[in-house]
């Protein structure tokens, strides 16, 4: 029962946090974010709406009109435009303008100043910029010198009455995510002016603003300040459509735009000022009737929201535990209970999943399921792996407690026998030494008591035999005992580092010395590492005295040792390493050469390196000048010791 609560415990905080983990990762995949796109344009395809609002009206322009107009007079006919659909009834007139109409805006007499002054509340004039979501704000285009301004320079009108943003990005001709400028729109936004880049503004956006002046006796429905989706009510040329080029030659009237909304703008989709996007139907289209549609979804409530990000992150935590639990529930519970109620954890999870589902969407929100579906996956799996290795883990953990406490027996016996041997030892002494030492005294005694000519020899061969025993016996004692360096009982590192410092102390060591000591990863209580340690311990003695002798002055010319130890998983390595002359490897002992013989040291240095674990002993002479004397062994005492009993 302990251990099912421990593994059930276990599994929840895996699942939370194997779930968080994963959706963060999964959620900026561009694969993830395509396919939520692509389902998202099917629901689209499959239920758009067959007949598009009533009160909205397209006027398109094309390149040849453009053409036919001229550039000097295409603001002024643009003007002439407006002011027949105005005149035929229009209710709000929405502006797509040209840029390089900027240019020459200034003009003592802007047609499209003059305009906007005459039918302020009928007009809107669209500001095309990007995301309004950029955390810096959108500086406006210069579109502010269409503003008409009073005799003081000040605005007749205030910006926000007549500029309303539109986004648009390069992207959006071939969007990614269900965020493109292409499928969601922004109802408002932070901009600052040209003239002063200090000031921030808020802006509505052009299809908010027209419906502010489209119905100005109430409010627009539900305009959330969070991004919406748009709503399409087809592909290209939904919407019912009038050419500008008719309108300026006909002098009738047009019952069509009356009382209607009327967006103005171009259609041809290679005209880069047409901003063209991608629609859901797999054509490109133009930002007009980009605009339409995000209009039209206004004006019916019909969009839809993204649902927040915390709310999509509490769905992958739930989803997360129960995946989690259903895991430890097919692992823990019997074969006759997994029969009954193993699959009974998916089939809630996938219901309430549905349920929750169909209501967000009922509320006019959107859950994105490719995400969420490919998180639940991801985690259950990692869970699994996490959860397999757990009980691998324990297991491994089990046997290692067995071969600890079976050491702690072998231990507990060596020590039982050390402490024979010790008796034994004393009882040697006791019987051997100790009695010759009496009948010694017994002598003395007796020699007290007889005065006269006594020889003295055999008491004094007793007394040398009795030394004689007393040293064989201290020996044996001696050699079943380990003495520890005290520079090295803080760890392998601080000894050299010590010795060191009491070599340049002493002047013994007069060249700069450059340390990287690492400290190693030395197995506690561990009699062969101890051991092992001295070993080292005097290979780095050795090696630094060859320095001393050989390379420092006046027997060398280094004048910089470099001494490192470090550890890589389980590799250790000691270099000590000098920048002297060019010398014969001879000269420091080494046996590189076939037919030379090293000398005492560095036997000792190889007998060393010989009896570490993988212990490869290199001496290199550097092509630059001087040596490098290195020692690398695996620092895996635990399992020899294990081994060795």
């Amino acid at each position: 029962m302990i251990l099912r609560k421990t593994w059930q415990r276990t599994a929840l905080w895996l699942g939370i946090g194997w779930s968080l983990w994963w959706s963060v990762l999964l959620s900026e995949l561009p694969l993830i974010q395509h396919l939520d796109l692509s389902q998202s344009d099917r629901l689209i395809r499959l239920n758009h709406p067959r007949t598009s609002p009533p009160e909205i009206v397209l006027v398109t322009i094309t390149e040849e009109d453009l053409k036919t107009w001229g550039l000097a007079n295409e603001p002024i006919i643009y003007s002439n435009l407006v002011n027949r659909l105005l005149d035929a009834g229009a209710a709000v007139v929405v502006l797509n303008l040209l840029p390089n109409w900027v240019q020459t805006s200034d003009r003592p007499n802007n047609p499209i100043e003059t305009l906007v002054q005459r039918y302020s509340s009928r007009i809107v004039l669209v500001l095309p910029t990007s995301s309004a979501t950029q955390p810096n704000p959108t500086e406006w285009r210069n579109y502010e010198y269409f503003l008409p301004l009073t005799n003081k320079g000040k605005p007749l009108f205030s910006p926000q009455s007549i500029l309303g943003f539109a986004e648009y990005e390069p992207e959006a001709k071939y969007p990614q995510s269900v965020r493109s400028t292409a499928r969601q729109a922004n109802l408002s936004g932070q901009f600052t002016l040209t003239r002063n880049l200090d000031r921030i503004q808020p802006l509505d956006s052009a299809a908010l603003l027209t419906l502010k002046k489209f119905k100005p006796q109430q409010q627009p429905l539900r305009t959330p300040q969070t991004p919406i989706q748009i709503h399409f009510w087809g592909a290209t040329g939904t919407f019912p459509t009038l050419e500008a080029q008719s309108v300026l030659s006909n002098n009738s009237s047009f019952p069509q735009v009356g009382n209607k909304i009327v967006l103005v703008g171009f259609s041809e989709t290679n005209n880069p000022d047409a901003f063209a996007v991608c629609s859901p139907f797999g054509e490109l289209m133009p930002a007009v009737e980009l605009q339409a549609n995000l209009l039209a979804s206004l004006l019916t409530g019909s969009f839809y929201q993204i649902v927040p990000i915390w709310l999509q992150k509490a769905l992958i935590v739930l989803g997360g535990i129960l995946i989690s639990q259903w895991i430890v529930f097919g692992k823990l519970d019997s074969p006759v209970r997994k029969r009954y109620w193993y699959w009974l954890y998916p089939v809630l999870g996938l219901s309430g999943f549905s349920l929750v589902s169909v209501v967000l969407f009922g509320q006019g929100w959107i859950l994105p399921i490719t995400l969420l579906l490919a998180t639940w996956t991801a985690t259950g799996v990692s869970v699994f792996i996490s959860l397999l290795l757990g009980v691998q883990k324990d297991s491994i953990d089990q046997q290692q407690c067995e071969i600890d406490r079976l050491h702690s027996i072998e231990q507990a016996a060596a020590i039982f026998q050390a402490k024979k041997m010790l008796r034994r030892i004393a009882a040697n002494i006791h019987e051997g030494p100790l009695q010759e030492l009496k009948l010694v005294m017994d002598r003395l005694e007796i020699l007290q008591c007889n005065i006269g000519v006594v020889n003295l020899d055999p008491i004094l061969e007793r007394l040398e035999n009795l030394g004689h025993h007393l040293r064989q016996q201290l020996n044996q004692a001696r050699a079943i005992t380990l003495e520890i360096t005290p520079e090295l009982k803080a760890g392998l590192d601080a000894g050299i580092r010590a010795k060191l410092q009491q070599l340049v102390n002493s002047g013994e060591l007069t060249l700069r010395v450059v340390q990287q000591l690492q400290p190693l990863q030395e197995p506690e209580s561990n009699s062969l590492w101890l051991e092992a340690r001295e070993d080292i311990y005097h290979f780095f003695c050795e090696a630094i005295n060859n320095v001393i002798r050989h390379a420092q002055l006046p027997h060398g010319t280094a004048t910089e040792v470099q001494v490192s130890l470090c550890q890589q998983d389980r590799h250790c390595t000691l270099t000590i390493e000098n920048d002297g002359a060019k010398l014969d490897p001879s000269v420091f002992e080494l046996s590189t050469m076939p037919t030379k013989r090293g000398g005492f040291g560095m036997k000792l240095m190889k007998m060393i390196a010989s009896e570490l674990p993988n212990g490869i002993l290199e001496c290199v002479a550097l092509p630059e000048g001087g040596m490098r004397v290195q020692l690398s062994w695996n620092q895996a005492f635990n399992e020899l010791k294990y081994q060795l009993f």
